[in-house]
């Protein structure tokens, strides 16, 4: 079991039961997390939360509530001020524990779109290397060609649009198998239809692999598509707010579900809870 530790901390009313898990399908929990920056700004505070494994999580809220910081914590990025980061076994004892795709340019200009994709290769422990060298090409070029980018696999990053080069982060993030894949808005960059086709592609490719995710971002549209569960946070510190399930199932194809009455109710659903904290950030009249 991998833990990511610091002083605990007095817990609050949303938290689980310190070090352990809530729920035995959890893969990863953050109990009574707490984190402050060194000049002094509380980012987050008594935040719990439990990621289920085989679930895409989504978390959002208002801009600088700590959503990219607390994907840094599961990340092992940053080291909690208080609280604790749980991994399960299974995922502490993983070959690859967590990757993650940011919101800026990772890709490497120098490197073609398939060598991108399997750099993951050199950074692994030498039992993974022990896979042969076609075992390593077929994976990365199935995972190409589900995104529509196996007849660039000779090309370079320049030579890509800027969805084809969120494609590539995405495909280069899952070819190491991780047991959490983090996702920090990596298809705000994008134009709106451009993301739906990436939602689709993506959506593919984490149900048949069974990936455990955790998506931040700021699109509910995208929040309500991908997700499974998505908890909004309130403003700064940052702390959980409120949950809400997606019941679309996971057949659900991500071009019809935008036309449907449950789609733009989930959709109100999370608007409501997120512009109560974004109303609540705003300075009185009187200050």
């Amino acid at each position: 079991m991998l833990a990511i530790r610091s002083e605990p901390q007095q817990s609050s009313p949303l938290s689980g039961v310190g070090d352990e898990f809530v729920r035995s399908d959890e893969l990863v929990r953050v109990s009574d997390v707490g984190f402050q920056y060194g000049a002094g700004t509380v980012a987050l505070e008594n935040v719990s939360l439990g990621v289920r494994e085989g679930e895409v999580l989504g978390i959002v809220g208002p801009s600088g509530c700590g959503k990219s910081t607390l994907l840094r914590l599961f990340a092992g990025l940053k080291i909690p001020t208080s609280g604790t980061v749980l991994f399960a076994p299974e995922a502490a004892s993983a070959a690859c524990a967590v990757t993650m795709v940011f919101q800026n340019e990772t890709l490497l200009p120098w490197m073609t779109v398939h060598d991108n994709a399997a750099l993951y290769a050199k950074f692994q422990p030498i039992r993974e290397r022990r896979r042969t060298a076609a075992q390593r090409k077929a994976r990365v070029d199935e995972l190409l060609h589900m995104v529509g980018l196996d007849g660039f696999a000779k090309a370079y990053p320049y030579e890509l649009s800027g969805g084809m080069k969120r494609r590539l982060a995405f495909v280069a993030a899952v070819a190491a198998s991780p047991a959490l894949l983090l996702l920090d808005e990596p298809f705000s960059s994008v134009d709106e239809p451009t993301q739906v086709q990436i939602h689709r592609d993506i959506l593919k490719i984490i149900q048949q692999l069974n990936m455990t995710v955790v998506l931040v971002t700021h699109d509910l549209a995208e929040a309500v598509t991908l997700c499974d569960r998505v908890v909004i946070m309130t403003n700064r510190p940052g702390t959980l707010y409120s949950e809400h399930v997606m019941e679309f199932g996971a057949g659900r194809d991500v071009l019809q579900l935008r036309q449907t009455d449950e789609f733009h109710h989930a959709y109100a659903k999370l608007w409501h809870d997120l512009s109560k904290q974004m109303i609540s950030s705003q300075p009185s009249a009187e200050e």
